[in-house]
């Protein structure tokens, strides 16, 4: 598709098109796209604009917001629009779409440019899933500070500038909260220099490295699983593919974002293994498949699984379209879905979400006296050290660390008051 020529009425018929083509409800093409589509088309016709352009899209949302804080326009009338925006400039940018339910609205509205350089760098770096909307998070809040502070682009930033933006932040965020920011700016800008922009050389700036606290965190235990997994109606499309995904989990430690990526090439049948390159680490792990989730991922292919749609990922979502599972935030709601109706109690950062799977299993192999960097290779860890957070976990040979005083000598005359 040509950006530079493709006419609005153009863009539109052809997103409707791919929107079909997926498998998109009648109902969301009709509200959202035709309803939607429509309302920014006025703006379009008002200002004489016949080309699709991204910046003329942003400001007829702005102009809706205006309309919608004046009491114009209704709550369910600026949602539409807003996604209407979201999945144009989505299709102009990509030429297709993303099922992406979980996927809110930002807060930080930039101007046309600097809209299109976040989607730019987003799509060059290829972060996608939690880290897209991380990234993605970075770079509005960052661009959006130095347009209320009157900079339209980072043409006119200065390092002083950038330096006011960190005291800001720093001020208002945890100390994680920090640490991405650190590093999405540090690869933003890089992707600046690499592609000629013009902006403030502010690599080296945000390469200092912020620490994240590590908090000791809980993990699933054995009985909370039996019981999530209890509650789970295997005989059903859905039940099948979750059951599968909670099993393969609790005995292979993947994360969630490397479970929704894993292709069916992935599986080693004949070795009862699964090979694959991290989405966080970017190593390639090989775990084994054992033979429990191993019949529960047969039974989701060869009965559950739809048939002929192209995709080469193993699991699928449950409604249109059957394509991949767009966001790991999605299998975390899943397993907390089954965790209620199981009666499995949750408190805020217990540690026993989706992610409290994996930390069971390295609880299981520490009690069994696996050597932490055998615990690291199986969890695909980067460093030997990340593998500490789990030593808390060992309650039972922690106890072995509590020595008594009976083994040092110590004199009547040393225990007295001076």
């Amino acid at each position: 598709m040509d950006k530079n020529k493709v006419s609005f009425n153009e863009l539109v018929s052809n997103l409707i098109t791919e929107a079909t083509r997926l498998g998109f409800s009648g109902s969301y093409i009709w509200r959202t796209l035709v309803i939607g589509c429509g309302a920014v088309r006025k703006y379009y016709k008002a200002h004489g604009v016949v080309y699709y352009n991204i910046e003329t899209t942003l400001a007829s949302l702005a102009e809706s917001e205006e309309r919608y804080v004046k009491g114009e326009l209704s709550h369910n009338g600026i949602i539409i629009t807003r996604n209407a925006v979201r999945r144009m400039n989505e299709f102009f940018l990509t030429g297709t779409l993303q099922a992406d339910s979980t996927r809110v609205t930002t807060n930080y509205l930039l101007r046309g440019e600097n809209e299109r350089l976040v989607e730019e760098f987003i799509q060059a770096r290829g972060y996608s899933g939690k880290a897209g909307k991380d990234a993605a998070w970075v770079t509005r809040k960052y661009l959006y500070y130095f347009e209320q502070n009157g900079h339209s682009s980072l043409r006119t930033v200065t390092i002083d500038h950038v330096r006011d933006f960190i005291m800001d932040t720093a001020a208002k965020v945890k100390t994680s909260t920090l640490h991405d920011i650190y590093l999405y700016l540090h690869a933003f800008h890089l992707f600046l220099a690499e592609n000629g922009i013009p902006a403030p050389d502010c690599a080296d700036l945000f390469s200092y490295t912020i620490h994240r606290e590590m908090p000791i965190q809980g993990c699933v235990a054995d009985d909370e699983l039996k019981k999530v997994l209890s509650v789970i109606d295997v005989t059903t499309e859905s039940g099948a593919r979750n059951y599968a995904i909670i099993l393969l989990s609790s005995t292979t430690g993947l994360r969630a974002c490397d479970i929704i990526r894993m292709k069916l090439t992935d599986i080693n049948w004949r070795n009862a293994t699964i090979q694959l390159k991290q989405n966080k680490t970017d190593l390639t792990v090989t775990v084994p498949l054992l033979a429990e989730p191993a019949e529960a991922v047969k039974r989701y292919i060869l009965k559950y699984r739809p048939k002929d749609t192209g995709c080469p990922e193993l699991f699928l979502r449950c409604s249109a379209p059957k394509t991949q599972i767009s966001d790991a935030v999605t299998i975390g709601t899943m397993f907390k879905k089954y965790q209620d109706l199981a009666g499995v109690e949750r408190n805020p950062y217990d540690g026993k979400g989706f992610h409290g799977l994996r930390r069971r299993l390295a609880k299981k192999l520490l009690t069994t006296g696996t050597a932490a960097p055998t615990i690291a290779q199986i969890l695909g860890h980067a460093d030997v050290g990340s593998t500490r957070q789990y030593l808390v976990l060992d309650n039972r040979n922690l106890k072995e660390c509590a020595l008594s005083f009976d083994l040092i000598p110590v004199g009547r005359e040393q225990l007295k008051d001076e």
